[in-house]
């Protein structure tokens, strides 16, 4: 199965039209259908929020694996999910992930 059959099988599984997840991703629903269709992949930062949005490791997203099983989270690893603007570039998107890396290296360890 390649990216977009599992980008596709996986947003069906949620329930989700490709309207909504592109609005959770910060994309637009052309860009998804781009993406379901095989006419283009995201860059691989932009690939790895997808692998943490659905909860599934990035062998299973481009079809090298039948396991869905993520890798085992570590402390940092632990993603909330934030709702992006709709129509945020890929670039953006990635800046605001390493921002939010950023910060997580600068709070104080517990």
């Amino acid at each position: 199965m390649s990216f977009g059959e599992r980008l596709n099988f996986l947003r069906k599984e949620k329930g989700l039209t490709k309207t909504k997840l592109a609005e959770n991703l910060g994309l637009t629903r052309q860009l998804i259908t781009k993406y379901e269709g095989g006419k283009t992949i995201p860059s691989i930062s932009f690939f790895a929020l997808i692998a943490d949005y659905f909860h599934v490791s990035a062998d299973y997203l481009l079809g090298r694996s039948n396991d869905s099983t993520p890798p085992k989270s570590t402390e940092k690893s632990k993603n909330r999910h934030i709702d992006l603007p709709a129509g945020l570039s890929d670039e953006n998107c990635v800046s605001v992930k390493g921002f939010a890396d950023f910060l997580y290296s600068r709070q104080p360890k517990t």
